[in-house]
């Protein structure tokens, strides 16, 4: 059995999905699966990330066009894309197809979909208009093209169940897992990584794309009324938030107990976490949040909501918070600097995080891939 995927989310930013692919496809490669990458071409070898500067230009050039236009422009470029998939795949026999995008793409049979969340349909405010009009206009229509689904979490197979109208069979539940490299890291490693970042030596931390749904203003509210406390360190790509997120530090007085470090390199990540007071994760929705996943593995108390995926995902190992509530997270904050309470969620956290892997999560793929194979 040959499988293709399609690997766009590795030439872009190594975040949510892109960190998927990689990590399932490296995990799947070493239980011997053959895997082609398909680009716009078929490849043998992985393709690497994008730099994040050429990423960041090519965003903020798209975000200044009129969202109809940049609509049109993704269904020029899906429709190539699409066109160049079917002649690649033409008379090849024993062949799966994995869609590892926004939809299942016309054309390859058989095809295995991941399905990620239904935020774009569920919560469209918390989506740049030209993504959820892409959305809609696709995802309900192509679902009939994939001979098997993929969720990330139970509580996407549940969504999928009820709001897109799936039959059971037709649909696994797959969790995600924490890479290899997110351990404990040692002292020296940990310093050195803040000396790098001009950290002080306690801080809060928030990992994720800057959008709403991520619910950074819970955390910002929340740190206006805690004067005492740390700074908060907020990591990950800028988003389309980035501007709301702005006005927000001076509203509520914050701009300079925040610290904006953008996008990090991956291996600079286990120190950030290990360092942290706790990591904070009050998103709203999640398909299923891998950063509570790596803080845990690196030793890093989580405090998180109990929303969406999130309960499933961090078990009794964090402390769960109403993502509406800035007091529940205020008293959070302060009882995480607490010694035996800090101890007790990180022995908690490096439990939970090896319940997962990513070769656990390689074999039910593959058993997937097998199934809708027929071997």
């Amino acid at each position: 059995m040959k499988v293709v995927v399609n690997a766009l989310p590795l030439c872009g930013l190594e975040t949510g999905i892109g960190r998927y692919v990689r990590s399932l496809y490296t995990a799947l490669e070493d239980l011997g699966l053959e895997v082609w990458y398909f680009t716009g071409r078929l490849r043998r070898t992985m393709p690497r990330p994008a730099r994040v500067e050429r990423w960041t230009r090519r965003t903020d050039l798209l975000w200044q066009l009129p969202w109809p236009a940049v609509v049109m422009l993704r269904i020029v470029f899906w429709w190539r894309f699409e066109r160049r998939l079917q002649r690649a795949l033409r008379g090849c026999s024993d062949v799966l197809y994995h869609e590892t995008t926004f939809f299942p793409a016309a054309g390859p049979r058989p095809q295995v979909f991941t399905l990620y969340d239904l935020s774009l349909l569920l919560r469209p405010q918390d989506h740049p208009r030209e993504r959820v009009a892409f959305a809609r206009l696709f995802l309900r229509r192509r679902l009939p093209l994939a001979d098997h689904v993929i969720a990330i979490s139970s509580f996407v197979r549940t969504e999928a169940l009820t709001h897109l109208g799936l039959p059971a069979e037709k649909v696994s539940a797959i969790p995600l897992a924490p890479a290899p490299h997110f351990r404990p890291p040692g002292a020296k490693a940990r310093e050195q990584v803040q000396a790098r970042y001009h950290l002080p030596r306690e801080y809060f931390l928030f990992v994720g794309t800057i959008d709403p749904r991520k619910n950074l203003s819970l955390v910002l509210r929340a740190l206006a009324r805690y004067p005492q406390a740390p700074p908060l360190v907020l990591v990950g790509w800028r988003g389309w938030g980035h501007k709301t997120l702005h006005q927000a530090l001076e509203r509520y007085g914050l701009r300079d107990r925040v610290r904006q470090l953008d996008y990090v390199p991956d291996q600079d990540l286990p120190a950030l976490y290990a360092g942290a007071c706790a990591l904070l994760y009050p998103s709203l929705y999640e398909g299923f949040g891998l950063p509570v996943l790596e803080a845990m593995a690196c030793g890093c108390p989580v405090i998180c909501s109990r929303a969406a995926s999130l309960p499933e995902v961090a078990g009794s190992a964090a402390w769960l918070v109403d993502p509406h509530e800035p007091e529940e997270l205020l008293e959070a904050m302060k009882r995480v600097r607490q010694q035996e309470v800090r101890q007790e969620l990180i022995q908690r956290g490096l439990e939970r995080a090896k319940e997962f892997s990513w070769q656990k999560t390689a074999r039910l793929t593959l058993e997937v891939f097998q199934k809708v194979m027929g071997t």
